[in-house]
């Protein structure tokens, strides 16, 4: 393509006109930078991307600038060139064409002036040039020059690098590797083989990176921290065995590593393999925090709750104020419905945060979180004095979603016309706020009792967001519950004509058919495929067990409730478990279960219809 042709010189004042503009509008330049905390660009071509245009090049200007850079500058290590006329036209006329959309010349034009005068931030702005132009190629070709006239620079290495892992030149990345460990110490050579792993990781050949770790990691097999770069880079090749191995030798060579066992568990394909890897390690090494914390999230995973409670118990004897701590431990309560621990512990984060300095974003979620328990146990105004604590100034969302709880707990109270008074006046010209406005609304009337003003409201969202699933929803549940069956089923086949991956459109549509005793085999079909698509969802099980029992499989359906009441000890499976016990006989089994129900919702609809229906006084 021919460079675009751009008018001639400018006069010397306008020059320096432009000169001024040029020092306030364009980044900062360095060659020299030992700024670590740049990463390299794991894979580039992801950022040049036509589809993601408009993100990129807002984030440009982030990509290859620090502010740090001229405080490092080094003087000395920057080519000793006067600022003439002509050199000061090249970078103007680079910049200016770069504004008005002429990337290729501005990149040729930034890139002939680095060559010329050696100075490497011109190179690194030629860089800048490339990225925001999505030009890979022309990336690295600035990059090797930035790198070249900055040898010692560590972000000149790590984006050079980064665009070489895109071009998958893993050949000269190799040479960079070697090359940078050998001139090392040893202390700093655990880092770098962190950091080529990580930048190998952007690779698409997994294989062939793993070929360089090997290969450059040679001369280094004494240290444990080039075995557990191997077993990662293994790990991702998809080689477990591999992996293990490499993890194995880093143990046999530093056994209290925390790094190389948590290696050892990640290659091990078994969730309770790496539990009883990591458990063994902490009876050895108590006090291996990191560790811990593993095993007590992979317990999580495994729904082992109260043992992962107890690890997290185990790290705050020693840390009472650890806040990633006391946040799990509140989140477990939370999950096995014991409020007052919650509380307890969240009430103890705040507490400790306030005491700490730095800036911690997780105080607005525990607010959240302890004006969620006050409103579980209808404890309402309590819920909203949770709320009146979270900062004003938050971001939009955060305020919005402060509001419409406040909105939705004044309704709760049976203040509605103040609960609709706070959605009137959040208008927004935002679909996605909008949406959730009227879904809101929506909500606040089928909680009174208002469904059919409910449904007018979802007719009104369904008119102004036809393709909306959410308020499809909203609008099936609700024509449901005024008897609307027709309008319902219409409304969920929609959905999943839009989304056939949107499972509760087949869980509900499947539980009204076997909640009503009609078209058993669809209502099966319909939650078996609800299940395939979230096999782990406990109201779907709760469905699959409720169309069981209606088809007369007891034995399978009680299976399946209590399957569904693990998950999550929700009333309405509670209700449904007891029916199910009461009608295989258990009557006593079937009375713990509707007790529990109404311990946790003493008005729930679902349990006083079906005491009413089977006789039984509670």
């Amino acid at each position: 393509m021919p460079k675009t042709v751009m008018p001639g010189k400018f006069t010397v004042r306008m020059l320096a006109v432009f000169c001024a503009a040029l020092l306030c509008s364009t980044p900062a330049l360095s060659a020299g930078s030992s700024n670590k905390n740049v990463a390299a660009p794991k894979d580039v071509k992801q950022k040049l991307a036509p589809e993601k245009k408009e993100k990129e090049e807002a984030k440009t200007d982030d990509l290859l600038s620090a502010d740090e850079q001229a405080a490092n500058l080094k003087s000395d290590l920057l080519p000793n060139i006067p600022l003439s006329n002509d050199l000061l036209y090249q970078i103007l006329s680079a910049d200016i064409a770069e504004q008005r959309g002429f990337e290729v010349y501005a990149f040729d034009t930034m890139m002939d002036a680095a060559k010329e005068t050696k100075d490497p931030r011109l190179a690194r702005r030629a860089a800048e040039i490339a990225v925001k132009a999505r030009k890979a190629g022309d990336a690295l070709d600035a990059t090797r020059l930035w790198h070249k006239l900055a040898p010692q620079s560590v972000e000149a290495e790590r984006f050079f690098l980064g665009f070489l892992v895109v071009e998958n030149k893993l050949g000269e990345v190799r040479d960079v590797f070697a090359s940078r460990l050998a001139k090392a110490s040893p202390a700093e050579r655990p880092a770098l083989f962190y950091q080529f792993q990580q930048i190998l990781s952007g690779t698409r050949d997994k294989a062939a990176a793993f070929s360089v770790m090997e290969d450059v990691l040679k001369p280094y097999l004494d240290m444990p921290a080039a075995h557990i770069s191997l077993s990662v880079s293994a790990f991702l090749n998809n080689d477990s065995v591999r992996a293990k191995e490499e993890a194995q030798k880093a143990l046999a060579l530093k056994p209290d590593s925390e790094t190389a066992v948590l290696a050892l568990a990640q290659a091990s394909s078994d969730s309770n393999e790496a539990i009883e890897i990591l458990s063994g390690f902490l009876e050895k090494y108590p006090n291996a925090r990191e560790v811990r914390i593993a095993a007590a999230r992979l317990m999580i995973k495994q729904k082992q709750y109260d043992k992962a409670k107890k690890e997290f118990e185990k790290i705050r004897l020693s840390q009472p104020q650890d806040l990633m701590v006391l946040y799990s431990l509140g989140l477990l309560s939370i999950q096995q419905n014991d409020y007052a621990a919650a509380e307890k512990y969240l009430n103890e984060y705040l507490v400790s945060a306030s005491k700490q300095d730095k800036e911690n974003r997780d105080t607005v979620q525990v607010l959240f979180l302890l004006s969620q328990i006050a409103e579980e146990q209808h404890h309402y105004d309590q819920a909203l004095d949770w709320l009146a604590k979270i900062d004003q100034d938050e971001e939009d969302e955060v305020s919005m979603s402060v509001e419409i709880k406040k909105a939705q707990l004044y309704a709760k109270k049976g203040n509605v016309q103040r609960a609709r008074k706070i959605i009137s006046e959040l208008e927004s010209e935002n679909p996605y706020e909008k949406e959730r406005l009227l879904l809101t609304e929506a909500q606040i009337l089928r909680d009174i009792k208002k469904q059919s003003d409910a449904l007018d409201v979802l007719k009104n969202g369904m008119a102004e967001f036809p393709k909306s699933t959410n308020i499809l929803y909203d609008y099936a549940l609700t024509a449901e519950n005024l008897g609307k069956y027709g309008e319902m089923e219409i409304a969920l086949r929609k959905i999943i004509e839009i989304d056939p991956q949107y499972q509760q459109a087949y869980n509900a549509l499947g539980y009204s058919l076997a909640d009503r005793n009609i078209r058993l085999d669809e209502a099966y079909t319909l939650i078996e495929k609800a299940m395939k698509l979230s096999p782990n969802d406990p109201f779907i099980t709760d469905s699959f067990g409720w169309v069981l029992f209606r088809q007369g499989k007891i034995d399978e359906a009680e299976q399946q409730l209590r399957q569904a009441f693990q998950l999550r000890a929700d009333p309405e499976i509670a209700v449904h478990l007891g029916e199910v016990l009461w009608v295989k006989g258990d009557k006593e089994g079937a009375m713990d279960f509707f007790r529990q129900a109404k311990a946790k919702d003493a008005k729930n609809e679902l349990l006083h219809s079906t005491l009413s229906r089977l006789k039984i006084g509670l």
